[in-house]
């Protein structure tokens, strides 16, 4: 799917709405129509179950997307966490360690994580997965980092240092991978036809029953846009937007 800009996201969300709107309008005018209606009628009697197979259908499509685009979300918040506390490992280990009180790790550690703050946030997105200036910062920590870990000789605190950039860098690489999640288009669209569809059947049920058609498929309408809107929000990248993870992690390193 196609990255769309966080500026974009409440248009979206309102053409989603004003479009099913439309639809619903549609639908009720055809079923009440004087000239439609006759039509119409001559479906009343048909076994309610059997209409209620879209909305079946449209339950089991949206949650199954959800529940996959969820999950992505999960491990990208997992990883800004494990990141985040291997930085603050590193930094505790690089102070605390007297042979490395004069090195330059905890320096460049920090100077990172800031970098990721003020640089690299804005540029997760599908477009651009990192910032060049990041990556420089990311490369002067591991070069410090090496220095640390040949000073410390392979010792006990050398393993626990060589763990706790092993933690950063494969945190670093999963954060990046999970910029944007593919919501193929094809999928969405059969999501947004049993969506019309399950409309199209509560009209039929409620067929006979001009008030209770109007009151029923202004429910259904509803219904089906509460989970498309919520999964259009995840179109854009999973760090920006009215749904995004937080950055908090990051604060926290001091």
């Amino acid at each position: 799917m196609p990255f769309i800009s966080t500026n974009n996201e409440i248009a979206l969300i309102l053409l989603i709405i004003f479009v099913f709107t439309i639809i619903a309008v549609i639908i009720t005018r055809i079923f009440l129509s004087q000239k439609t209606r006759p039509l119409m009628l001559q479906y009343e009697g048909v076994v309610a179950p059997y209409f209620g197979l879209p909305a079946v259908l449209f339950s089991l499509s949206a949650a199954l997307m959800a529940t996959s685009i969820w999950e992505n979300y999960n491990i990208a918040a997992k990883a800004i966490k494990a990141e985040s506390q291997g930085l603050i490992e590193i930094i505790s280990l690089a102070s605390t360690i007297p042979e490395l009180k004069n090195s330059n790790l905890a320096n460049t550690t920090r100077t990172y994580a800031k970098s990721i703050l003020d640089e690299e946030w804005q540029t997760l997105s599908s477009a651009s997965n990192d910032s060049p200036k990041t990556i420089e910062k990311f490369i002067a920590m591991r070069s410090d980092f090496f220095k640390a870990a040949n000073q410390l000789n392979n010792n006990a605190e050398s393993k626990i240092l060589i763990h706790a950039f092993q933690t950063v860098d494969n945190a670093r690489g999963t954060r990046l991978a999970y910029v944007s999640f593919d919501v193929h288009p094809l999928r969405m669209t059969g999501i947004l036809l049993l969506a019309i569809l399950v409309q199209i059947t509560v009209a039929f049920v409620h067929v006979a029953k001009p008030k209770a058609l109007i009151v029923a498929i202004s429910i259904a309408t509803a219904t089906v846009l509460i989970p498309i809107c919520v999964i259009a929000l995840t179109f854009s990248s999973p760090y920006h937007g009215i749904i995004s993870i937080s950055n908090e992690p990051y604060l926290q390193i001091r």
